[in-house]
């Protein structure tokens, strides 16, 4: 008897090795198909701009000239869900961002609409597209090889919000930059995501929360542009960052 029931358990033991290896292959094939994707993307639809040539101070090319233009045109073709660019200079980030009717279509979909467990990048459907609202949310995995929004938690090191402040977001009628202020661990039943407007004093917690400093003046009238992406900490829970938005 315990001879067969050593036979029934290594069997077992092999039946859930090979479900898991099976599950660990199709992640990372998923991974490789949602960056060749995204790469091809960008060769056919963004282009580097060289701002150097011009003879002003970087601070203030950050502000006025965007580094990267983006074709919506040929975007568009491929997926007319298709609302904006996110950009950030020396990292992955660097994506369409799509939104459909709910927050989970594209949780698990390439821009194609083909599954994959990488998914897309995604704006929750209650925003207006037009970056009219207070808050927009865009929301993406936290990716084990760095793409998507796998690099944002590293905004838990001063040193890595001192080198990548800002970022850039691109729509089809308007450019602007994304000046990053503050960033922390949050669960998904945060007032964050319920999309109201946030007063001074609830903006000013925000900061206080703050994994990095600086010396970024934000009021409750400006438009603010908030990452999310899982976290290990505890269930449910989220890294946020929050962007000042303004216009290019």
């Amino acid at each position: 008897m315990n001879k067969i029931l050593k036979i029934i358990l290594l069997l077992l033991f092999f039946v859930i090795f090979i479900f898991s290896a099976y599950k660990v292959y199709n992640y990372f094939l998923d991974e490789k198909e949602n960056r060749k994707m995204n790469n091809e993307l960008i060769d056919g639809a963004v282009t580097i701009i060289d701002n150097n040539e011009n003879e002003i101070p970087k601070e203030v090319i950050d502000e006025i000239l965007p580094p990267i233009s983006v074709d919506f045109s040929i975007l568009k073709q491929k997926n007319d869900e298709v609302v904006g660019w996110i950009y950030s200079q020396d990292t992955p980030i660097n994506n369409p961002i799509l939104q459909s009717k709910d927050n989970n279509y594209y949780l698990r979909r390439l821009m194609t609409r083909e599954y994959n467990i990488a998914g897309s990048l995604f704006m929750d459907y209650r925003n207006d597209a037009n970056m009219k609202d207070n808050n927009t949310i865009i929301y993406g995995h936290n990716m084990k090889n760095g793409t998507m929004f796998g690099t944002i938690q590293k905004y838990k090191n001063q040193e890595y919000f001192d080198s990548h402040k800002n970022m850039y977001y691109f729509t089809p009628e308007k450019n602007y930059i994304v000046k990053i202020f503050t960033g922390f661990i949050v669960s998904t039943d945060s007032e964050i995501y319920n999309l109201q407007k946030l007063n001074q004093t609830k903006i000013d917690d925000l900061i206080k929360k703050s994994d990095f400093k600086n010396d970024l003046l934000v009021t409750e009238n400006d438009k603010l542009l908030t990452l999310s992406t899982c976290a290990n900490d505890y269930k449910n829970a989220r890294y946020v960052i929050i962007g000042l938005l303004e216009e290019i």
